[in-house]
């Protein structure tokens, strides 16, 4: 069953430490705004970014939209873009995402 946030290890007496997906999806809409090439395709409800975020058994997954610009080659960009957020999210949280889909969905010209 997915739910809203994952629990760090280790857990010690003192309780366990948990985020909620919407970090993980906040530091990659931060590490897509720095980069020139690439912005984040809007999702289709007000006040929300089309970036989706899943946990399963404790397991990352995000899926982000993104256009990317017509002069740059692709797939570095989405490479790059793919490491950054994991980099990202690495340090700032101490924990590794299962996996990140970039999905190309139009180019800015």
């Amino acid at each position: 069953m997915a739910k809203e946030y994952i629990e760090l290890e280790p857990g010690n007496e003192y309780g366990v430490i948990s985020l909620n997906k919407t970090v993980f999806s906040t530091i990659a809409q931060n590490v897509i705004e720095e980069d020139e090439n690439v912005q984040i395709a809007q999702g289709t409800k007000p006040f929300k970014t089309g970036i989706v975020t899943k946990v399963d058994d404790n397991k990352l997954t995000l899926s982000i939209p993104v256009k990317v610009n017509h002069k740059a080659n692709v797939s570095d960009v989405c490479l790059n873009l793919q490491n950054k957020i994991f980099e990202s999210i690495s340090y700032m949280t101490d924990f590794k995402p299962e996996a990140i889909e970039i999905q190309v969905t139009g180019f800015i010209f």
